[in-house]
């Protein structure tokens, strides 16, 4: 049926992404890399995480909003990974307060962040966009 298409062509991304990261790296989160645990964090929509993740992630100083917007794990970035997820107080934060780029496609497969939300759903979401 559709899903099962839509799972071929997403590949691993059929799964959720916390899900993915569990199958990667294990189920203990602080043994993650930080890119992960920061992905998992705009998936689940936790903008306190994301902040603390990225203060964590700035050793060279160069500020949240900076590290909000240039980390990136497995070619997607912060608002990709709230596709999968869909909460619109971190769409909100990464578009309005980060200003990230909403037409930066991902390097897997060149999917923008609109495409995420529409894949899995979250057409509010896409208004934000």
């Amino acid at each position: 049926g559709e899903g099962k298409e839509r799972g071929r062509r997403m590949g691993m991304r059929e799964w959720p992404l916390p899900r993915l990261y569990e199958v990667l790296h294990g189920e203990e989160r602080d043994r993650w890399p930080p890119e992960a645990r920061f992905l998992e964090a705009a998936h689940n929509g936790d903008v306190r995480e994301i902040k603390k993740i990225a203060k964590e992630l700035d050793v060279q100083g160069h500020g949240i909003r900076t590290m909000v917007t240039n980390t990136t794990y497995m070619g997607m970035n912060a608002l990709h990974a709230a596709g999968g997820g869909g909460k619109l107080p971190i769409y909100r934060h990464l578009v309005e307060e980060v200003k990230m780029d909403v037409d930066m496609p991902d390097t897997a497969q060149e999917f923008t962040p609109v495409s995420h939300a529409i894949m899995y759903g979250h057409l509010p979401a896409v208004r934000v966009l």
